[in-house]
């Protein structure tokens, strides 16, 4: 009863504080939710007695909504947020850590952000694809030149020439499907790459955070995976960068002609020149070209930081998945 009334007082309380928690989603937020499912199987595993949890459960609230306020500090590293939690209900709620290591945590932590960023990344595609259908469906039998070689080769439909781009979009979006069913699985409690000997339930913790599984090889849940689910959501992100930038580019190369068949509507998506007033710059063109390179960019420093490099370093466990994911979508939107 103890368990479920607090995940019912946690709950209630993420509804009020869903506006705020949407925004402020950092390491100090998924290391709250990361404390809140380990309270809770902590206590139904036997690891701390009923009393204790509810102790640890009014700590790990108190420090959460203490860093709700503002100005307030949000340590996301575990040891920081720990001086906390022991000030809000003593030292025996560092029970609540048992069996846990700062190694899963991270790990957890990381696939949190990266499921998030391919949700977040996968409307983007979404919402792209649906405006690409629309823009073509208005002009569905509009001729325009196809090129083969760098060179007109073909007249084709308007439509014609736009479904293969949202073709294209669907099978990155196919790409992200996959990969979320890679990275929506749990490190948590694998510890650092052994496990221990406390009688964790890993499936518990994955099923309280909303994950489909676990990662069950405990080495490779935080010192391998990472490498190989980096890769594959850079490489998603590639992929649709190279699409959208081969539009882009597409429409550049015919945007130089004397004539050319597909131009912007003037007003914020154009620039003009400071000494040619008759000229109207693509600049969403270039932005949006611009923003498909930096994804390259990124997601290749990811795959150079990865390369031979021995498992359980750090070089492959930063951000840049979820930055590489991030400046996917914005360049879609």
């Amino acid at each position: 009863m103890l368990t479920k009334s607090l995940m019912g007082l946690w709950l209630i309380s993420a509804m009020f504080a869903q506006a705020s928690a949407q925004e402020r989603r950092d390491e100090f937020y998924y290391l709250g939710e990361m404390n809140k499912a380990s309270s809770v199987m902590v206590v139904e595993q036997g690891i701390v007695p009923k009393t204790l949890g509810k102790t640890i459960a009014e700590s790990v609230s108190q420090v959460i909504a203490d860093g709700e306020k503002t100005g307030a500090k949000r340590p996301g590293d575990y040891l920081e947020l720990e001086k906390l939690l022991i000030v809000a209900g003593g030292a025996d709620v560092t029970r609540m850590h048992s069996g846990r290591s700062r190694q899963d945590i991270g790990a957890t932590r990381n696939r949190l952000f990266q499921r998030a960023q391919v949700l977040s990344t996968f409307a983007a595609l979404n919402n792209a694809r649906t405006a690409l259908l629309d823009f073509a469906a208005k002009y569905p039998e509009a001729i325009e030149p196809a090129y083969t070689v760098g060179v007109q080769a073909q007249p084709i439909s308007f439509g014609h020439y736009i479904l293969a781009y949202t073709e294209a979009l669907e099978r990155n979006a196919e790409r992200l499907r996959r990969a979320f069913a890679n990275v929506n699985n749990s490190p948590l409690r694998a510890a650092a790459l052994g496990t221990s000997s406390f009688p964790v339930n890993r499936p518990r913790l994955a099923e309280l955070l909303g994950f489909d599984g676990i990662v069950e090889n405990s080495l490779g849940a935080n010192q391998i995976a990472p490498i190989d689910t980096g890769v594959e959501l850079v490489s998603v992100a590639s992929a649709a960068a190279l699409t959208v930038g081969t539009l882009i580019s597409d429409i550049e190369a015919q945007y130089r002609m004397t004539a050319p068949w597909l131009t912007l509507e003037e007003g914020e998506l154009t620039g003009t020149s400071s000494i040619m007033p008759q000229k109207r710059n693509p600049n969403a063109l270039h932005n949006v070209r611009v923003g498909a390179s930096e994804v390259l960019g990124v997601s290749t420093t990811y795959l150079f930081k990865a390369h031979n490099v021995p498992h359980g370093l750090s070089d492959y466990k930063g951000s840049e998945p979820v930055d590489a994911l991030n400046r996917m979508a914005r360049t879609l939107n």
